[in-house]
């Protein structure tokens, strides 16, 4: 069981890395959008 537990562990590590960069990858690319949306109000 504790070697099932070992092999697993890294792959729920991975995965919640991979989840993590997903969500916060979108979330930058908004962040660094949102200060251009002003000017273009502004036009």
């Amino acid at each position: 069981m504790k070697r099932f537990l070992h092999r697993i562990l890294p792959a729920c590590c991975s995965i919640l890395t991979l989840a993590a960069v997903v969500g916060v990858k979108p979330a930058c690319i908004w962040w660094l959008h949102q200060p251009e949306v002003p000017v273009a109000l502004r036009k």
